[in-house]
This record gives C-alpha cells, sequence and structure tokens, in this order.
C-alpha cells in the first residue's frame, strides 16, 4: 500500500496539476497565437491516471492457468495427466476446451482435429489465488536455477501480467512433486499463468508484485 498511497490530511488540497503542454518563447512573432506544443519525446499526451486512495489501492483479483496439451490430439492420456497436475495446484477441477477447427501440422500449429480436446484451463481466487501466488513467489521461484522473473513487458496494458512455466518447474511444485511417482515425467505439462490485479496499468501492476516478492527484468513497458 505504501508504494501508491500518498495520505492527504482533512481540509488539504492537492497540489496543481501542472502544465502539460509546452508554450512558446517570443523569439519570434509568428509563435504568437500558436497552439501549445506537446510534450518532448512524443507527439501523444500520456493518460493521465486517477489518484490512487485507500479505497483503489491495488490487489490481486485472479490467477488463471492454461495449459495447451498438443499430444492430446493422439493420446488423451496426455489430457488426463495435466489435467490431474492442475487439479493438483489450483485444488479445482479444470475445464477443458474443444478446438474449433481442424489444423494439419506444419511449423507453426500442431496436429488439431475439430472437436477433439487440446487444452486446460482454470482460475482460482481467494484463499486458492494467495496460497498459489505464495507457492509460486517463496517455493517454487527460488528453486529455478537463474530464474530472472518475469519480463517487463509481459503485461497486456490493463494490469495483467502473464509467465510461462516448463514441464520441468511444474514438475517441482510442491503438490506435484509430493505424488512425482503419479505423473509420468513425459507426460507433465507446461503452463501459462496470468495474474490479475486491480491495477489499470501495467506500471501498477509490477508495482504490486514487486512489493510482494515478484522480480522483473529487461526493459519495462508502461
Amino acid at each position: 500500500m505504501t508504494l501508491f498511497y500518498t495520505h492527504l490530511p482533512p481540509g488539504t488540497s492537492r497540489p496543481p496539476t501542472p502544465q502539460r503542454l509546452r508554450s512558446w518563447d517570443a523569439s519570434s512573432p509568428y509563435y504568437a497565437n500558436r497552439p501549445l506544443r506537446p510534450p518532448r519525446g512524443s507527439p501523444q499526451l500520456p493518460l493521465l491516471a486517477k489518484p490512487v486512495t485507500y479505497r483503489t489501492v491495488p490487489s490481486l483479483a485472479r490467477i488463471s492457468i492454461n495449459a495447451i496439451v498438443r499430444e492430446a490430439a493422439d493420446d488423451s492420456a496426455y489430457l488426463h495427466v495435466a489435467g490431474m497436475v492442475l487439479q493438483a495446484m489450483t485444488g479445482q477441477k479444470a475445464r477443458v476446451h474443444i478446438a474449433r477447427k481442424s489444423q494439419a501440422a506444419g511449423r507453426v500449429h500442431f496436429n488439431q482435429r475439430e472437436g477433439r480436446p487440446i487444452a486446460l484451463s482454470v482460475g482460482v481466487e481467494g484463499e486458492a489465488m494467495w496460497g498459489l501466488f505464495g507457492t509460486l513467489v517463496e517455493v517454487v521461484g527460488p528453486r529455478i536455477k537463474e530464474w530472472k522473473g518475469l519480463r517487463g513487458r509481459s503485461g497486456d496494458g490493463a494490469g495483467n501480467l502473464g509467465l510461462g512455466l516448463g514441464a520441468e518447474v511444474v514438475g517441482i511444485w510442491p503438490e506435484v512433486e509430493v505424488n512425482y511417482d503419479a505423473y509420468p515425467p513425459k507426460m507433465i505439462p507446461g503452463i501459462h499463468m496470468v495474474i490479475h490485479t486491480t491495477a489499470t496499468n501495467d506500471r501498477d501492476a509490477r508495482l504490486l508484485l514487486s512489493g510482494m516478492g515478484l522480480p522483473f527484468y529487461g526493459k519495462h513497458r508502461n
């Protein structure tokens, strides 16, 4: 909360907002009556952010986990194992997604058939969400060799940040590792995790997650 909230005692007013556009100097008569100039470095003005109060401090809203199981097109056992893994991680049964159209295998796409299950997803909220996030930050993250965290450009511009975890990282998740013999190693899927926050931009979302122990690397995109 201290990363965002600036307290104003009752009876005090906020400082005036400075002029966002630049004025022209009087060195030339041709500058008279010209419209104000845009800021330096960009011809467009950035969006104004609403002031953060104790009622609008950003927080975690939901965590979504998605897993595309390519091998499920030929062997449904891969889908069952992926569902068991997601259920062990989140405590909730995963939702199965069906392929809408057929796609032949190629350089970009993999072999999928219309009407066949191809992916799984699950969303967690409340206590399960906080437990999942705490496991990622305090248990799984430190065990990943040379883990830098999330990329600074991983946001969608609306306060939602995503990261991908390979099958080897999913295998060391505590709820999966305790029953590792129950999951064939080759069938453990990689996952894509999206952390949804109540922030309205990526900058506030990064400040929130970094304050909660999640590191970031690379160039940041606000």
